[in-house]
This record gives structure tokens, C-alpha cells and sequence, in this order.
């Protein structure tokens, strides 16, 4: 009797170790045994396994405004995805448009092929069309960043791993700088400075805010903005301040990033600091 209680004990510990084994090589599956674990990113606005979106929109009432655009640009391209059965694939579009805006200047990134032309001194992006040759480079970079392949998403360094494979591969150099301030936050004085060098940034977001319009009218200002709990990756290339005045004094400043959204729907836009938003990392994207 007391030997079938040492050897049932012997078998609970056993299998205990064995549980503990499975468990640790879960999370090192998830984290490549860093012991922390990876965001993945997966949001493209038609994301089929949940999340809340909530919609935030707003009025703001005032005497005036001043709206500050030293750094907002006016051309950027903004493509998505019509492949219904890629998806989770917002990694894939943001090196798609960061791919297309750089091709302007680095023209081999896409082969045969001009995003967008000169009108009037200003360069004007191509509108998402379904072009041949973007179609290809979202489907190179959709797989080079592994989206989907260990899960759903794609990771920060799957993003960074791919799309430096695809520069790469097309006779360029990629690097990366932070721009990171803070969760709602980045370093405007810092992106301020890529913009005018002609550079763009990528935003690693584990919520987001997403602002479709900024209408102003007489005494007031109307904001459209969504609130999304998915982990999100954007381009932004350039950046707006509004002061917003009441008995001839500021009330309220609020500063918004101009996006290109990554969602199928390829929608521009902009994301708005100090808000809704856990921002996990901040890219200025640099290729040579």
C-alpha cells in the first residue's frame, strides 16, 4: 500500500514537470524566450476576432481657432488590401505605403513603376487603385513579415525583419530611429525634423484612436474619431496643432499625426496625441 502512494506520487510529480515543460515552451513560442511577451499587431478594420471599436466623435466649441501646419504634409500615399483572404494585415500595408512613399526617391524599391507624379511643384500620390505592381509588393512583404504564421499579426520585429528583407533585396539600406515620447505621445521636435528631411515614421500602437475628419464652422469645430482596442501599425507622415481660443485666450491645444490608415479601405487621416492611444514604439523609417 505505501509503495502505490510513493509511486502515485512519483507520477503526479512527474506529469507535473511535464505540464510546467509545455507551459514554458508556450511562452517562449509567444516571447522568443525573452520572458517578455510580444505585441502583435492585427488591426485593419475588418478584423474577424474582436476587439472593441468605439465610436468618440466630438463637438468643441469656440471664439477661434489657429491651426499650426508648418509640418502637414500634403501628398502621402495610402494603400490597402482587396484580398479578402489575407488578412490581419495592417503590418503588410504600412511597409506597403512606407514602400511607396520612399519610391519616389529610391525608385528600384518598386521596379517599372511611378507611385506618383509632379503637379505644380507638389508630388502627388497615385490614389489606391489596385495597381499591379502594389498588389505585388503587399503580397512580398505580407509574407516576409510572417503575418499570420505564428499566430494572428505580426510582431514589431516581424514588421522591421520584412520589410528590411524587401529594401534590402532591392538594392537599399533600411534603418530605424525612435521618435517615442511617451504612451500618447512622441517626440514632435524629432519627427519634426524627419518630415523636413523628407522621412516618414511608423507608429507600433496597442490602442489607437483613428480621426477621419476635422470639419471647422462658425464657433465650432467637429472631430470624427474612432477608438479601437486593436494593435495597430500606421505610417504617419507629418503632423497639425490647433490652438482653440475662448475670450481671446487659448483653452485647448491638441495635436494630431497624419496617418495613412493600413485599413482595406486605404482611409488618410490622423491619430490624435494625448488621447485614446498606448503607443508601444515610434519609427522614423530610414532607407539609403
Amino acid at each position: 500500500m505505501k509503495y502505490c502512494k510513493i509511486q502515485k506520487k512519483i507520477v503526479s510529480v512527474f506529469l507535473a514537470c511535464i505540464f510546467a515543460l509545455i507551459g514554458i515552451a508556450a511562452v517562449c513560442s509567444m516571447s522568443v524566450c525573452t520572458g517578455v511577451a510580444q505585441t502583435v499587431y492585427y488591426s485593419d478594420a475588418d478584423y474577424n476576432g474582436g476587439g472593441l471599436q468605439i465610436e468618440d466623435s466630438e463637438y468643441i466649441y469656440h471664439d477661434g481657432y489657429t491651426v499650426h501646419s508648418e509640418y502637414q504634409i500634403l501628398q502621402a500615399p495610402s494603400y490597402g488590401n482587396g484580398d479578402p483572404t489575407k488578412t490581419n494585415f495592417c503590418a503588410a500595408t504600412a511597409g506597403t505605403n512606407i514602400v511607396g512613399f520612399y519610391d519616389k526617391t529610391y525608385t528600384n524599391l518598386i521596379p517599372n513603376f511611378e507611385p506618383g507624379m509632379w503637379v505644380n511643384g507638389v508630388y502627388r500620390y497615385f490614389p489606391n487603385v489596385g495597381f499591379a505592381a502594389i498588389t505585388q509588393v503587399f503580397n512580398t512583404l505580407y509574407d516576409e513579415m510572417q503575418v499570420n504564421v505564428d499566430g494572428i499579426g505580426a510582431s514589431e520585429e516581424d514588421f522591421k525583419s520584412g520589410l528590411n528583407t524587401y529594401v534590402e533585396d532591392h538594392g537599399y539600406n533600411l534603418s530605424f530611429s525612435s521618435f517615442y515620447s511617451n504612451s500618447t505621445n512622441v517626440n514632435l521636435s524629432t519627427f519634426g525634423n524627419a518630415i523636413n528631411e523628407g522621412k516618414i515614421g511608423v507608429l507600433f500602437c496597442r490602442t489607437y484612436n483613428f480621426v477621419y475628419t476635422i470639419q471647422h464652422s462658425e464657433g465650432q469645430t467637429f472631430v470624427s474619431k474612432l477608438n479601437s482596442e486593436n494593435p495597430h501599425i500606421m505610417m504617419a507622415y507629418g503632423y497639425i496643432t490647433i490652438d482653440y481660443y475662448q475670450n481671446g485666450s487659448i483653452f485647448r491645444t491638441d495635436t494630431y499625426l497624419q496617418v495613412s490608415s493600413g485599413f482595406s479601405s486605404a482611409d488618410q487621416g490622423y491619430i490624435k496625441m494625448n488621447d485614446d492611444l498606448q503607443i508601444e514604439e515610434a519609427l522614423i523609417v530610414n532607407i539609403s
